[in-house]
């Protein structure tokens, strides 16, 4: 069972010398403006990456997965992890998860200098945490660490779902976190081309299937995984049309021959 590694107890002073309750600061009236554009202490958020490698290691020992560790970006990072490189921050240290069946999704935890964390999961999700990290938002480091905890886990577990449809757009949910179900989409028009791409034809892959939980890992390196039976679904129009195309084709095919 996956156990969060011990957080330093970091104090940090404002300039009356008063130590800064990060997660508590603002009241009613919200954080003052100027917090917008300031990141003051962004090294409190440096001991994710102890959180980050302790997902790893139990990913690792718990599911029938490859583990690729990368310095930098790697020449094969999805763009839903080089968007996140930008002006001064650089990603200095990539993890890439790739469970064994093509029913799972694949995760990469990617290491910024700022410092924080990017997960990319499956075809078109991406999160960075902190989510922001300026002073206004006001985040800390215990709640930073279970969002990253439950971004990861929510892959491996199938808890992370993501679709695309011309009508809805990008469409994620994760179910079943500690705060519930969250959910986010992005009309087509203004979602990102290479997003929809990938997702697209992660979709034609899966024949529309949801992620499937990860297989857990075997004792036996070359045992198979095997799939549960799917559910029963209802045909696409397409599908269908191209049944019907096939039934006459091989009509016309006995009709000719007679």
């Amino acid at each position: 069972m996956y156990e969060r590694p011990t957080l330093p107890d970091l104090v940090f002073t404002d300039a009356d010398g008063e130590p800064i309750p990060y997660g508590s600061r603002w009241g009613v009236d919200g954080a003052p403006e100027r917090t917008y554009s300031r990141t003051r202490h962004p090294e409190r958020f440096a001991p994710l990456t102890q959180v980050a490698d302790a997902l790893v290691a139990y990913l690792e020992e718990t599911y029938d997965v490859d583990v690729r560790r990368t310095e930098g970006m790697p020449a094969d990072a999805p763009d839903t992890v080089r968007r996140h490189e930008h002006g001064q921050v650089a990603i200095v240290r990539t993890t890439t998860l790739l469970p064994r069946h093509d029913a799972c999704a694949p995760l990469v935890i990617a290491e910024t200098d700022f410092p924080g964390i990017v997960v990319a999961m499956g075809a078109a999700g991406d999160e960075r945490v902190p989510a922001c990290g300026c002073d206004a938002c006001d985040e800390s480091l215990e709640d930073s660490a279970a969002l990253l905890e439950d971004l990861v886990l929510s892959v491996a577990q199938g808890r992370f779902q993501e679709r695309y449809t011309w009508t809805d757009g990008i469409e994620i949910t994760i179910s079943g976190g500690e705060d519930g179900a969250s959910y986010s989409r992005e009309p087509r028009h203004a979602a990102d081309k290479k997003r929809i791409e990938a997702l697209k034809q992660s979709q034609r892959e899966r024949h529309g299937e949801r992620w499937m939980p990860w297989p857990p890992r075997r004792d036996d390196a070359d045992g198979a995984w095997e799939r549960e039976p799917e559910p029963m679904r209802l045909w696409t129009r397409e599908e269908r049309e191209a049944v019907l195309d096939a039934a006459l084709e091989r009509v016309k095919k006995l009709l000719r021959s007679a």
